[in-house]
């Protein structure tokens, strides 16, 4: 029986299990109820602690694989409906036309340190409802490839780990250039980063900015919009 307070490999070799549930694994204590805003069959939706701005969310599966390049080709259907709802929730909510979608694919996100030393991982998709330029943060040191979208069969061919990353501007992952690049980049916090580039150095870590008024605001904000949604907004 799927037990969601433990870490599974499900055949999986890049997930490695672990009695210690991941920050996106549910009955992690880290992860309140009212922050699952839709549940899905396969994935769900979620309003993270640590806002970067207003507005950030998270789309992730309930079983820990470790990356969307691994996941079972029957998640992308509802992996971009999810990704269309939260677009529509972007545009009627904060007018937002250019948002980012980005995953750290078995690349730092969602990354435990394991009794061995392993970085098992749990696969997410980070959505800001707002254009960010990773692309100057990462094309520097790392190799970059073009998709044609975020789909299974593109994700499939791409090595892990990598960076996923869809702009106003196109879609593109980055993968390390060397065996030394793999490594650094399996270890790459982009929160940090990002964070630093939009001058909120503060908000890199969920822990020192928690942000629980901002994140009251996107769940209301969320909760309107489905409700709006069902009465039809057009």
């Amino acid at each position: 029986r799927f037990d969601p307070r433990r870490r599974y490999a499900f055949g999986d070799p890049l997930a490695t299990a672990t009695a210690t549930p991941c920050a996106f694994c549910l009955g992690n204590e880290e992860l309140r109820g009212e922050q699952i805003l839709v549940r899905g069959t396969d994935l769900y939706l979620c309003a993270p602690r640590g806002q970067l701005v207003e507005g950030c969310l998270i789309i992730a599966p309930y079983r820990c694989i470790s990356c969307l390049a691994r996941a079972p080709r029957t998640y992308f259907a509802e992996l971009m409906a999810l990704k269309r709802t939260v677009e529509d929730f972007y545009r009627v909510a904060y007018g937002a036309t250019r948002p980012t979608f980005y995953e750290q694919g078995r690349a730092g996100g969602g990354a435990l340190v394991d009794s061995v030393g392993g970085f098992p991982h749990h696969a997410h998709l980070c959505c800001v409802p707002r254009p960010l330029d990773l692309r100057e943060a990462l094309a520097p040191d790392h190799e970059e490839l073009h998709l044609s979208g975020l789909d299974d069969a593109a994700l499939s061919r791409v090595r892990v780990p990598y960076v996923y990353v869809e702009e106003g501007d196109g879609t593109a992952v980055y993968v390390a250039r060397s065996d030394a690049g793999r490594e650094a980049l399996e270890r790459v916090r982009l929160k940090p980063e990002i964070a630093w580039r939009m001058g909120l150095p503060g908000r890199g870590d969920w822990r020192s900015h928690p942000g629980d008024s901002e994140l009251g605001r996107v769940i209301a904000e969320f909760t309107a919009y489905r409700r709006q949604e069902g009465s039809g907004h057009g």
